[in-house]
């Protein structure tokens, strides 16, 4: 073989690894640029979440609040009920006793 031979396949193949190493770095660079997004976009959902807990937060204690208000209506309205159930008894106990002759 001659030198020129030599030094054409020699070139041949550094133009090969060049275009291999250059094919390379453009994949790498295109995955750090992804990997880049991904986080951005890992942190913005992450950001998301944070938000909707603390929505959901707010929400729970809303209803909390609403169960216990209603609670309280509920307990108001039984303890008026029982006031006019009390009431009716001692008017229905003074009619009896009037209707059985007893006046005051």
């Amino acid at each position: 073989m001659d030198v020129e031979g030599r030094m054409s396949r020699t070139e041949r193949r550094l133009d090969a690894t060049l275009k291999i190493v250059q094919t390379g770095m453009k994949l790498l660079v295109k995955m750090q640029q992804d990997s880049r997004e991904s986080k951005k976009e890992m942190r913005e959902f992450k950001k998301e979440m944070l938000d909707f807990k603390d929505e959901m937060r707010e929400f729970k204690d809303e209803i909390r609040e609403f169960k216990e208000e209603t609670r309280r209506g509920i307990n108001a309205l039984i303890a008026a009920q029982m006031r006019s159930d009390a009431r009716v008894d001692r008017l229905v106990a003074a009619l009896r006793m009037r209707s059985n002759g007893h006046s005051n």
